[in-house]
């Protein structure tokens, strides 16, 4: 009889002490915790300071998640590294095991910078220049404010997907460090890119759309298709150089499940650098591309930049034209009718099948892709970072 009430006292006391540990706010070394600054989100930075950028963007994002997936959404963890050893202290399991559904890393300018500092010489040792090492240490400070408004801009699209992916899959930890992988979502792909761009306020991909809108892939076809696949020769997702993907454009092709290259067209395209590891993106506020899009056709479609390997090219037309698609959606039938569409398609249902009713947007889907066309033509595009 004592036995029984021994062990029972034991289980009663285990239970209750990991209950009061599991209650406990987090805290991680090298950190200040900012709690409620947006719903669901707890930063971990320096000081408030180095949060603030952060806070408008994170609860306009979650504020619209909310209206399409509602009010229980996975709680998340931001890191906003001011240090290198800020940086290295993050280890995202940890994070996890907290009880948060996923977790990110973000770097300030100062320490991207560092890094890229470090690189240079760890490659070039005494045979840096010394104008290189001057202008790397004084970077001028309207690129470094460009620098972070891209991680927020990239940042609060990774907070998108996350939410998405941790939200729909309840086995996903969700972190910095798979950003790259987009299939992990039950939703089809367009839903993914549309839903993060839409959430994020952001599309970086327009203003190549808009460039090659007679290069894009039939709307009814992006409806059921897998994301563009963009393999890497730099070790890199998303990075200059990669192989050409399984087909494109309007003369079809088959393509693998979306893998590789960051969300909403993010890649490691110069500029600060690739998005694993909290760098920033080339080029504008989102994902960049390598000197812009125009440019002589050489064999390239539509005048693509020569430099843009081809599945490149796809993937970028694929999440301009998903991005754009879903936000001409929002305001041809609304909000509600869009959770319906979620919902549906949740149930193993097609998107197409409910994107053709007479109260959506009707079985003619040459209608629905020249006015998309058009209204695409009227939407302005995010303005590239130009150094006064």
């Amino acid at each position: 009889m004592v036995r029984p009430i021994i062990a029972a006292f034991i289980i009663i006391a285990t239970f209750g002490i990991s209950t009061i540990s599991a209650q406990q706010p987090a805290s991680f070394k090298n950190f200040a915790a900012f709690r409620n600054l947006a719903p669901g989100v707890d930063f971990f930075a320096s000081s408030r300071q180095i949060v603030a950028p952060y806070e408008e963007s994170t609860s306009q994002t979650i504020a619209k998640l909310r209206e399409i997936f509602g009010p229980d959404l996975p709680k998340g963890a931001i890191f906003i590294c001011s240090t290198l050893e800020q940086k290295d202290s993050v280890y995202e399991p940890k994070v996890i095991k907290m009880g948060y559904g996923w977790s990110l890393t973000a770097v300030t300018a100062a320490v991207r910078s560092q890094e890229m500092l470090a690189r240079i010489k760890s490659q070039m040792g005494a045979d840096v220049p010394a104008a290189l090492l001057d202008r790397m240490k004084n970077m001028p400070t309207d690129m470094m404010a460009n620098a972070e408004k891209q991680m927020v801009a990239s940042i609060t699209q990774q907070i998108a997907y996350a939410v998405i992916q941790t939200l729909l899959d309840k086995n996903l930890q969700y972190r910095s460090s798979r950003l790259d992988d987009m299939g992990k979502s039950p939703l089809p792909d367009w839903l993914d890119i549309g839903i993060g761009a839409y959430a994020s306020g952001s599309n970086s991909a327009l203003s190549f759309l808009q460039q090659n809108m007679d290069q894009t892939f039939p709307i009814e076809d992006v409806l059921s298709m897998s994301r563009p696949f963009v393999a890497s020769s730099s070790g890199q997702s998303g990075a200059p150089g990669g192989m050409g993907s399984m087909g494109g454009g309007r003369n079809g092709g088959g393509f693998s499940r979306g893998q590789g290259g960051a969300p909403g067209g993010f890649g490691g395209m110069g500029g600060f650098g690739g998005m694993n590891g909290g760098g920033f993106p080339g080029g504008g506020s989102g994902g960049g591309f390598p000197g812009g899009s125009t440019g002589g056709s050489n064999g390239m479609r539509g005048g693509m930049q020569m430099t843009m390997p081809k599945d490149e090219q796809d993937r970028m037309l694929f999440d301009g034209q998903a991005g754009t698609f879903f936000q001409y959606l929002i305001e041809k039938v609304g909000t509600t009718k869009v959770r319906e569409l979620v919902k549906q398609v949740r149930e193993g249902k097609e998107s197409r099948n409910y994107i053709i009713q007479p109260d959506v947007l009707g079985p003619d889907f040459e209608k629905i892709e020249s006015d998309w066309a058009a209204w695409v033509k009227t939407q302005k595009a995010e303005e590239p970072f130009r150094r006064n």
